[in-house]
């Protein structure tokens, strides 16, 4: 996937290109639930939910893989270690760094 920095308001953007075979649309609906999923994780990280926080970044881990995303594959693999240990440290700087990831992606057209 192509992706380019973009510079619009005072945050860097990423123009993310979906990988080839998934439609625009597709795309833009999984981000916004991983928009919609980050509550969930921190709510979790409040309440030391390890667990679910595990499953989460497992999740996250393996979807962000499969449309594309690095940065959250990656992200994904560090909340679930950090569930795994219960770092509590950790999670908070993963779910920050989720949410920033999350924010600087859009969406290019086809």
């Amino acid at each position: 996937m192509l992706q380019q920095q973009l510079s619009t308001d005072s945050k860097a953007r990423i123009l993310v290109h979906p990988p080839d075979g998934l439609p625009h649309q597709v795309v833009a609906t999984y981000l916004d639930n991983c928009r919609k999923g980050l509550q969930s994780l921190k709510d979790a990280i409040e309440r030391l939910d390890y667990g679910f926080a595990g499953v989460y970044g497992h999740r996250m881990k393996g979807c962000g893989a499969a449309f594309g995303f690095p940065e959250l594959t990656e992200t994904g693999a560090a909340i679930e270690q950090a569930a795994r240990i219960r770092n509590d440290a950790d999670l908070q700087s993963c779910a920050v760094a989720l949410e920033a990831h999350l924010e600087s992606f859009e969406i290019a057209e086809a």
